[in-house]
């Protein structure tokens, strides 16, 4: 009892800071300032800047000047959970900071305004910038505009029952277009067009799900924000109708009144980095042809690779003062680099073959160049999937992952599982075999998100060694102790003996693995790591060619 009422006096305190962190008001950090300015030193870079120039620096070096932005226009440029700016416009703004020493910081009410918003505000002199926007016959009467330093692609977006295919505004200005307020289109559309059929929402996201619920018939975005949508997976029915043949060139907008910052923000843009600016800002840029989209995809595999490849020899090298045998560690280190880069050198063959080709000019059949793309498309979702699975090991391994448990009927857990892999069985024509044990009323205490994924990786397991026309049981057993056993059985290939020992170390390939030779050894052990912090119990009984079962004790 005593411990009860303990339990409950934190649970109150939790809620109560909670509630309290909740209603305090977000405060945007400085992240513009560089820090060394703030002590008086500066990195200012004279070789680039005009003696007037300079001397507009110097006298502006303690003025903070104010930032707006559209908060929800990822990936292109937002803010995110912790209230900081991301994207290139940021990341222009913190190269002017750090070659100049200005200051620059967040519209404070930012939060609270939409982008049509902004741009009033840039008009009434409340904000200083705005980090990315379009010129506007309209906006440059009261907005000067820097040097462009990216061009995107504009694609049109329609219902997936739509037949129009278009790359022409114009035909389609008799039906019923929604874009986000202040979007440049919009301008120009109605400048030209004063009675078309348009529709002005909050934002681009508002405008997706105006076409994805039929209540528009299209709408305009850059390619960069119709995937990051797509890939989120929520708006289903919306597929590119067209690409405006136009590129849209972004650019830094400053208040009348600041000519000089203008040209302070052109030269920097002349002399920096583009391909460190797109890393920091995780932006992909759009060319102007898909072959050089393909190819920049790939630029950015071979960065996050390096990225890989750096975290595995910092998890080796831990294991040599761990261990304290520096020989063998270092001979394991070469081994299992020699088996990364045999794994993969597979999908990034693959990657650079088929694009190659279409580079080339070997694939003109339409039909094919998009089956190339396809094929290029899984390939990096495969690498993308194992780069999560290899960052999610290391904060494992540095004990950064933390479980929050909350009351989670276990069979209905299972159920929405299977129902998301229902495609997997049905590929493979693998008979699948629920038996939930009716007996499992009351919830159980888990992070349904890990739990989730450890289950899932189990279950993808038997797919991938089960053959065609297999069996896959899955069943659930309420235990004496309260305890539930999940036990995922097939008829697969099984497991050499020899192997189980060792099938939930960390990296562990084992011999036989048929047919699918793509795996790192990261799935079961992730797996097992999840059922340990829940201080749970995961072990294996197989026969080999006759199948295996899977245990989970919770």
């Amino acid at each position: 009892m005593r411990k009860l009422k303990i339990v409950i006096i934190l649970a109150l305190i939790s809620i109560i800071l909670s509630i309290a962190t909740f209603n305090q008001p977000k405060k945007h950090e400085d992240i513009f300032i560089n820090s060394n300015n703030i002590e008086g030193k500066q990195n200012l870079r004279k070789d680039i800047f005009t003696q007037k120039e300079l001397e507009w620096i110097e006298y502006n070096k303690n003025k903070i000047f104010k930032v707006g932005l559209a908060i929800d226009y990822a990936p292109i440029e937002y803010i995110d959970k912790k209230g900081n700016p991301k994207g290139l416009g940021t990341e222009i703004l913190r190269k002017v900071n750090e070659i100049t020493g200005l200051k620059f910081r967040l519209y404070d009410n930012i939060e609270n305004e939409t982008w049509d918003d902004m741009l009033n505000n840039i008009y009434s002199g409340k904000i200083d910038i705005l980090s990315t926007v379009s010129n506007t016959e309209k906006r440059s009467k009261g907005i000067l505009f820097s040097k462009p330093y990216i061009e995107t692609t504009l694609v049109i977006l329609g219902h997936k029952d739509n037949v129009i295919v278009c790359n022409d505004l114009k035909a389609l200005i008799d039906k019923k277009f929604v874009c986000m307020k202040g979007y440049f289109l919009a301008d120009d559309l109605l400048l030209d067009n004063p009675d078309t059929n348009i529709t002005l929402v909050k934002n681009t996201e508002e405008a997706i799900k105006y076409v994805n619920n039929k209540k528009a018939d299209y709408t305009i975005c850059e390619i960069p924000l119709y995937t990051y949508y797509k890939e989120k997976d929520i708006y289903k029915n919306i597929r590119i109708i067209g690409e405006i043949k136009e590129k849209n060139p972004i650019m830094v907008g400053v208040r009348k009144g600041l000519e000089p910052l203008v040209d302070i923000v052109n030269k920097t843009i002349e002399n920096i980095n583009q391909n460190e600016i797109y890393e920091k800002a995780l932006v992909i840029p759009n060319e102007s042809n898909s072959e050089k989209k393909l190819i920049i995809i790939i630029i950015i595999l071979v960065i996050i690779l390096s990225v890989v490849i750096k975290y595995l020899h910092d998890t080796f090298k831990k294991l040599v003062k761990a261990k304290k045998e520096t020989e063998k560690a270092n001979k394991e280190i070469t081994r299992f680099m020699t088996n990364i880069s045999h794994d993969l050198r597979t999908p990034i063959t693959v990657i650079l073959g088929y694009t190659q080709a279409i580079i080339d000019g070997h694939v003109e059949d339409s039909k094919d160049k998009d089956k190339y793309i396809e094929r290029i498309y899984q390939r990096t979702k495969y690498l993308n999937e194992l780069i999560e699975d290899f960052f999610l090991v290391a904060r494992l391994e540095d004990n950064r992952i933390t479980i929050f448990k909350e009351p989670v009927d276990i069979n209905r857990l299972i159920k929405s599982i299977v129902l998301e892999m229902e495609l997997s069985f049905n590929n493979k024509v693998i008979d699948l075999v629920l038996e939930l044990d009716k007996n499992i009323t009351e919830p159980i205490e888990i992070d349904k998100l890990k739990m989730y994924r450890a289950i899932e990786n189990l279950i993808n397991n038997a797919i991938k060694y089960t053959n065609q026309n297999g069996t896959i049981k899955i069943k659930t057993k309420l235990l004496n102790n309260s305890q539930v056993e999940i036990s995922i059985q097939d008829n697969g290939i099984g497991i050499k003996e020899e192997d189980i020992p060792y099938l939930f170390d960390r990296y562990f390939k084992g011999k036989n693995r048929g047919n699918n030779k793509e795996s790192f050894g990261l799935g079961l052990y992730i797996t097992k790591e999840v059922i340990n912090k829940h201080n749970g119990r995961i072990w294996v009984e197989s026969k080999l060619n006759e199948g295996s079962v899977f245990y989970i004790l919770i």
